[in-house]
């Protein structure tokens, strides 16, 4: 079960709204271009194909960190005008960052993070190997991406402990039911 999966299934079982920020970056990405907004245009004109297998490592990460904070600010809109409607939202990306929402200070505002053991993330990949058709070297492109998530999924787990909020670990097996059960009974948790 990956995050917006999740965050879907948790706005249902709530009855709340569910949004995944991939969908705003695509909005945004519709609106912009890579000369006003290079950050959100950091994969260009070159293809997630050519960007995952030929760009170094440390670009990769860099280039996540700068999009990261380009998009803050429209995720921090959200869910501010969320809370002034009393609104609930339940809303997923990769980039967020467990100190940048704590940072935001907004009564009612709650979080969970997921880390994903690194086997379950590696195995999850090599059964997606689809999006790596037509790369020059599939394996390259696969360890590549895969250098960017886990460097991801291991600073959101640290950065989520040192901010005192809740980490939902998971092995990859568990049953799509028990981790959206655990993920809103660590949310009510949060809560009081």
């Amino acid at each position: 079960m990956g995050k917006s999966t999740l965050g879907r299934a948790i706005a249902n079982r709530l009855g709340y709204d569910s949004l995944t920020v991939d969908d705003l970056l695509t909005a945004a990405r519709a609106v912009t271009n890579e000369e006003t907004h290079p950050a959100l245009h950091a994969i260009g004109r070159q293809g997630h194909l050519a960007y995952f297998t030929e760009e170094p490592k440390d670009l990769l990460v860099s280039d996540a960190q700068r999009q990261e904070r380009a998009v803050w600010p429209m995720i921090e809109l959200v869910i501010r005008s969320r809370v002034v409607k009393a609104s609930p939202i339940v809303i997923d990306w990769w980039l967020l960052s467990p100190s940048t929402v704590t940072g935001l200070e907004v009564p009612g505002v709650r979080s969970i993070w997921l880390h994903l053991e690194p086997e379950a993330l590696w195995a999850r990949e090599r059964r997606n190997m689809k999006w790596t058709e037509g790369s020059s070297d599939a394996e390259k492109m696969l360890e590549n991406f895969m250098h960017r998530s886990l460097w991801r999924n291991s600073l959101v787990a640290a950065e989520a402990e040192r901010c005192d909020l809740p980490v939902l670990y998971l092995r990859g097996d568990e049953p799509a039911e028990v981790v959206t059960d655990r993920a809103i009974e660590m949310l009510a948790l949060a809560a009081s």
